[in-house]
């Protein structure tokens, strides 16, 4: 501790060292629900989710780089009996099927989907880092507007 402070005031800031990141946790590099900030395209992905998969656990983060209120890019980790006897895909396609449109293009920019049986989830209640956002497509940095949904 002594030597990060003598280090901090002798050198100049540029070359001070720099605080080191939180470990990760559960959910990657960020926490899932860093903030109370709950926008309409939140809520509306929550509210499907409950009225057609009726999940015994859901977490619903919004992962938006421009800021959490552009509402862009989601990961949502639904747990629920619907999945039983489905395969990865089968349980991927049901979730994203809720948030395309006629055409199958998501609403928003960006769904990452964690979708596990109740025993899945009990043995290992973990999700994947999220993955970098290359920003090609419509909305990186776009808010999404909760009139088309």
């Amino acid at each position: 501790m002594a030597r990060a402070f003598l280090s901090r005031r002798l050198l100049p800031p540029m070359l001070a060292p720099r605080p080191t990141a939180p470990p990760a946790n559960l959910w990657g590099s960020r926490p899932i629900a860093s903030t109370s900030f709950r926008g309409p395209i939140q809520e509306y992905i929550e509210d499907k989710l409950r009225k057609f998969l009726r999940p015994v656990h859901m977490d619903v983060a919004n992962e938006s780089h421009g800021g959490l209120r552009n509402e862009s890019h989601f990961h949502v980790v639904v747990v629920s009996d619907a999945f039983e006897g489905l395969s990865r895909i089968a349980r991927h396609r049901m979730v994203s099927r809720l948030f395309t449109d006629e055409e199958g293009s998501l609403k928003f920019h960006a769904l990452r989907i964690t979708a596990v049986t109740p025993q899945q989830w009990s043995d290992s209640p973990e999700t994947g880092a999220r993955p970098r956002c290359t920003g090609h497509g419509d909305g990186r940095d776009k808010a999404t507007d909760a009139a088309n949904l």
